[in-house]
């Protein structure tokens, strides 16, 4: 808790000094808020505590971005500073701190392929997840923070098409219980955050705008569970976007 108390003051840290900077420097910076939907590939977890060591293959996610019912559903927040004040139609750099509440659930129905040793023995060739583990999910998020570069392209008419990427941290909400694996329901900073954006933002006013945005993201999840488990998985990420945007300083 401690770590992620440290995240969240870091967090905003950065936006208050990217909005200082932004105004000190004649540039610009862009406050955002989003919703939208999110869908992640199949991937491969692995599982270790006792006499368990077993992975489970191309587990099938539900993505859930519209659920309500395990916290919030999809959203994001984000703020960026456009590093010139240089009027459109110049393409401008920027700096944007991304972050993005996502959330996937293992499909309890799927049956999958498993391979290692499970209960001390060798693991059944398919094993259906709901039978394995009761909760497998991340629905209070896989929450990913990325500082990214962002590129501001020639616009076509009003509208401003942008992309970007970033690195960062995954921090997700880790949900596992099952079979030989005590409850586990706790944030932890589990690995690398990654992602690649293209998008568009349409400028209604002066200083607010529209947008909607592609971004693929990647999630490297390298949790602790308790007394003494290990869980290993990468969660890849389709996610559309749409949100709006407050642009503050002199070059709107």
């Amino acid at each position: 808790m401690i770590m992620g108390k440290r995240i969240k003051i870091a967090a905003a840290a950065v936006v208050v000094a990217l909005g200082i900077s932004a105004d000190a420097a004649a540039g610009d910076f862009q406050f955002g808020l989003y919703g939208g939907w999110s869908g992640s590939f199949d991937s491969d977890a692995t599982f270790k505590r006792g006499n368990s060591d077993f992975t489970l293959h191309s587990i099938p996610w539900e993505g859930l971005s519209f659920d309500y019912k395990g916290g919030a559903p999809y959203y994001g927040i984000r703020g960026t500073y456009w590093l010139n004040s240089t009027p459109m139609p110049a393409p401008k750099w920027g700096i944007m701190l991304d972050y993005t509440h996502a959330k996937v659930r293992a499909e309890g129905s799927a049956k999958v392929k498993a391979t290692g040793t499970y209960m001390g023995k060798p693991a059944p060739n398919r094993m259906k997840i709901s039978d394995t583990f009761s909760r497998f999910e991340f629905t209070d998020g896989l929450n990913l923070l990325t500082l990214n570069a962002v590129r501001q392209l020639p616009p076509l008419g009003t509208i401003r098409p942008y992309v970007g990427g970033g690195l960062g941290i995954a921090r997700p909400h880790v949900e596992v219980t099952g079979p030989g694996f005590p409850k586990t329901f706790e944030y932890q900073v589990t690995g690398l955050a990654a992602q690649i954006l293209a998008g568009v933002d349409v400028p209604l006013t002066d200083h607010f705008s529209l947008f909607s945005e592609y971004k693929l993201s990647y999630a490297g999840v390298d949790a602790d569970l308790k007394k003494g488990g290990h869980l290993n998985t990468n969660v890849w990420t389709n996610h559309i976007v749409v949100g709006a945007s407050l642009r503050f300083g002199d070059g709107s």
